[in-house]
């Protein structure tokens, strides 16, 4: 365990981002269904074999989203969580967004030399394909997430503040 809750901050970002992301898109397409499909064993069946790749294909882009997302937070001293979802909600769309069309270039183009990092753009060029705008909740549960683990973390890491 590190002092400032790194593992658990990281830990944190693959399993509840990725979590988040598979089911946004996943009750996407259960709205979209047809009502005997939504009711059946095969949507439940599908939301955790599609949770099980995300944890995948999305874990990069989860660690990438979560450094990115705690820096800027401490370099703007943002101690609220209002602060941390509206970052989370703006920064997962367009950090999903860049991976995601480099995916679709990768995916297009002939070169397999470099085949190896489609295991970082595989997930966000799915979710671009389902529809970025679903990233936008997603990225704001996970970053209330992200920010209670950071203020639990800075409170016990702070020694002037256990004496309280």
């Amino acid at each position: 365990m590190t002092r400032r809750g790194s593992l658990i901050y990281y830990l944190a970002a693959w399993i509840c981002g990725c979590t988040f992301m598979s089911v946004c898109i996943w009750l996407k397409d259960l709205l979209g269904a047809p009502l005997m499909q939504a009711y059946s064993m095969r949507g439940a069946v599908g939301l955790l074999l599609f949770n099980f790749y995300a944890l995948i294909f999305g874990a990069a882009s989860a660690f990438l989203g979560a450094f990115l997302l705690r820096r800027l937070a401490r370099v703007a001293h943002w101690e609220l969580a209002w602060q941390w979802v509206l970052a989370g909600s703006i920064l997962s769309p367009a950090l999903l967004e860049l991976l995601g069309i480099w995916g679709r270039q990768m995916l297009a183009g002939p070169g397999t030399r470099l085949r190896w990092l489609l295991l970082i753009t595989l997930g966000p060029t799915t979710v671009l394909g389902a529809g970025i705008w679903l990233a936008i909740p997603a990225g704001a549960a996970t970053a209330f997430v992200l920010y209670r683990i950071h203020r639990a973390f800075e409170l016990l890491a702070d020694p002037a503040l256990i004496l309280l």
